[in-house]
């Protein structure tokens, strides 16, 4: 019998800020090449925030393997004589494997970290013969923003647990949730720090908005993609739809992180434009938003499991 990953909760933690950290980035890249001067405050807090969080998922990724060590063997060889597999790609003391889920998150964290600090650099340093470099740098180090807001959930979809191996639709809806969170989040940090301008904000608000419409259709198709799996893997939906985490998927990550955030903005005026000035509600709507995107991760993580390791 295949047995269970078992994750502890720290990698669910790395699961949700680094789908934030990579969508962040690229949310800020599509700013500073593609939107108003205005929208550079927007750019550099989005710079910002995916170099914060980089640090943090290195750190999640270091405790979970039981020490430092551990993690620089995923991108370098101990030793010369050390045997590092069939089919790993070296380059003096680096190594890269493509077959490892460690190898390639690794590797991807550490490329989307330094591409991170130079876009923030860049984006502090406001001199006009930098404005191509940080453009062309943040293009490029949006794919790698891109894998790391996505690997996730196609590394679920790759594993032999219920719930997650029945749906091709997983590395979407973790995606598109990755995607609002960080909408979400810049949204709160942009109007908590300055104020934000209107324009900017109404965009931003827009993007989030747009996103959630997504991922609520996303998760619809998911759970019915699901339903049709496997009777293992319907006794694991059933853990999400009428058993023991019914509760806080329906009321949490649905209602509260889904239904009410919606309401919330088309009261404001979404799609047509906002009719009052950022306040109270996108604060609510932006924390609501990030509790329903890390409980709908949580709980899919849970329900996959809680089968397994009980089987």
């Amino acid at each position: 019998m295949t047995q269970p990953p078992g994750w502890p909760w720290l990698i669910d933690l790395y699961f949700f800020l680094g789908g934030i950290a990579g969508a962040a980035y690229v949310l800020a890249a599509i700013a500073d090449n593609f939107g108003s001067s205005e929208d550079r405050g927007l750019a550099r807090i989005g710079y910002t925030l995916a170099l914060a969080l980089a640090p943090i998922l290195g750190l999640i990724l270091i405790i979970d393997l039981g020490m430092p060590g551990r993690f620089l063997h995923m991108l370098m060889v101990a030793k010369p004589s050390t045997a590092i597999g069939e089919g790993a790609i070296t380059l003096g003391p680096f190594h890269f494997k493509p077959y490892s889920p460690m190898s390639v998150g690794a590797w991807g964290l550490g490329i989307f970290g330094a591409f991170a600090a130079v876009s923030t650099f860049l984006s502090f340093n406001e001199r006009p013969e930098n404005l191509g470099l940080r453009r062309t740098l943040g293009l490029v180090g949006g794919l790698f923003a891109f894998f790391l807001a996505a690997y996730t959930g196609q590394l679920l979809s790759a594993t032999a647990q219920p719930l997650w191996m029945d749906s091709r639709l997983g590395g979407a809806l973790f995606l598109v949730v990755a995607a609002t969170g960080a909408g979400a989040m810049l949204a709160l940090i942009l109007q908590l720090r300055e104020g934000g301008p209107a324009r900017t904000l109404a965009k931003l608000r827009k993007t989030y908005t747009w996103c959630l419409i997504l991922q609520a259709v996303i998760l619809a198709a998911y759970l019915w993609n699901v339903s049709a799996g496997t009777p293992k893997t319907v006794r694991a939906l059933q853990l999400l739809t009428s058993g023991s985490y019914a509760l806080p998927f329906w009321g949490g990550a649905v209602i509260l992180g889904l239904a009410i955030p919606l309401i919330l903005e088309f009261r404001d005026g979404f799609p047509g434009g906002y009719r009052r000035p950022a306040g109270a509600t996108l604060t609510a709507a932006a924390i609501l938003i990030l509790l329903g995107g890390f409980l709908t991760k949580f709980l899919i993580f849970a329900a996959g499991q809680a089968l397994g390791l009980t089987a």
